[in-house]
């Protein structure tokens, strides 16, 4: 069998478990893999909120990616993704470098949506790892009694909001929501008003069916013509795909999402397939949601599927999604040591959630760092989190 070149386009869950699971395939022995991503290391993106109030370090939910391909028996080039060029099969970098393929994962994940708000992009944004990094920065310039405005009260303005209120103090911040309740991609009225009342008893002000018409890094202006006056402003109202050039039509869902069939791969193109929050993942009516433990499941399924294709066969992995939009699942943290656990119509809010959190947190880092246990640990939590779906 001669040598094939398989690129995985992103470093994050999705990307991070394809390269693992090619990895413990034998793949990387017998074939030449890269991953390519414009940063030089993993990042745990669903614990970056707990950068803002100290209880995890930079260390705690890093790994270069480096360290991690070597590990893995691949190579890694950082460099931005651009797009995919499927007639030459290269992926194109922003530097005009092209990477040739046989075969390509696509995880490259979502990027902050603006709406085409005025000012909104003069805001601090709370996606990536850089992202909070330069929020901690502001708030150390601020000093303690920084006034901070949330744009989005969704998962990740609600955890920002917590813990931002447990080391400045609730009375200065405040979350401005367009919906007329919390977390409503969860459609879950009872966790919100959960939510809501905690945050409100330690001060935090919340502003619930009034969105934002205009944006600056110092103020917001709502639909009702109210200004707020904040010394920073940190938005957190959603994602969209990030733009990628392709020069042979691809099928797109709603913000750019990159339509797949149930084995991952493109509508019309078997050897490119795309995992995590960058795919729209259909089944029936109702679609996957945009989690962590989604892509973990998607990567490794897109790459047993290749090394089926590897070895001449049809790849016949499908993926089973465990959280589906119509029956939402989240563990939401909101600042001292306090979280909310969404399990279709069943919640837990308290201690026990936060730990449960945390406890996932450490298993998938373990897993990313190769430390012992790491691996075996994730693919039970995988295996739990399948059997208790059913």
């Amino acid at each position: 069998m001669s040598e094939k070149r398989i690129v995985v386009v992103g470093g994050g869950f999705g990307g991070f478990y394809a390269l693992k699971t090619l990895s413990e395939l034998g793949v990387t022995k017998r074939h030449e893999v890269t991953l390519i991503d414009r940063s030089p290391m993993f990042a745990y993106l669903p614990s970056l909120p707990y950068l803002l109030s100290k209880k995890k370090t930079v260390e705690d939910l890093t790994e270069p990616f480096e360290k991690i391909t070597k590990r893995l028996g691949a190579k890694f080039i950082q460099g931005e993704f651009a797009g995919v060029s499927i007639r030459e099969s290269t992926v194109v970098l922003g530097n005009g470098d092209r990477v040739p393929y046989d075969y390509l994962i696509i995880a490259v994940g979502a990027t902050t949506e603006y709406y085409n708000i005025p000012g909104a992009e003069q805001t601090l944004p709370s996606w990536r790892l850089e992202d909070y990094l330069r929020i901690r920065e502001e708030l150390e310039k601020h000093g303690d009694k920084c006034r901070v405005c949330i744009a989005g009260g969704g998962l990740t303005g609600v955890e920002v909001a917590g813990e931002l209120a447990e080391v400045l103090g609730g009375e200065n911040v405040t979350i401005v929501e367009k919906m007329p309740y919390l977390m409503p991609t969860l459609n879950r009225p009872k966790a919100s008003e959960i939510i809501e009342k905690f945050l409100s008893q330690k001060g935090v002000r919340i502003i619930k069916g009034n969105g934002v018409v205009e944006a600056s890094s110092s103020h917001l202006k709502l639909e009702d013509s109210t200004t707020l006056d904040c010394d920073l402003v940190i938005w957190s109202l959603g994602v969209k795909a990030p733009s990628i050039a392709f020069d042979q039509p691809v099928k797109t869902v709603k913000r750019g999402w990159i339509a797949v069939k149930p084995n991952l791969q493109l509508q019309d193109y078997t050897n490119i397939y795309a995992v995590g929050d960058i795919n729209h993942f259909a089944l029936d009516s109702d679609y996957a949601m945009k989690m962590a433990e989604e892509a973990i499941l998607q990567g490794k399924t897109a790459a047993k599927n290749i090394a089926q294709q590897l070895e001449g066969k049809d790849p016949t992995y499908t993926h089973q999604p465990i959280f589906l939009a119509s029956k939402p699942k989240s563990l939401v943290s909101v600042g001292y040591n306090t979280a909310l656990m969404v399990w279709e119509n069943r919640l837990l809010f308290g201690k026990m959630p936060y730990i449960s959190k945390m406890l996932i947190e450490t298993v998938v880092m373990r897993d990313i760092k190769g430390k012992i246990g790491g691996g075996t640990a994730t693919k039970l939590e995988s295996t739990l989190l399948r059997t208790i779906s059913r």
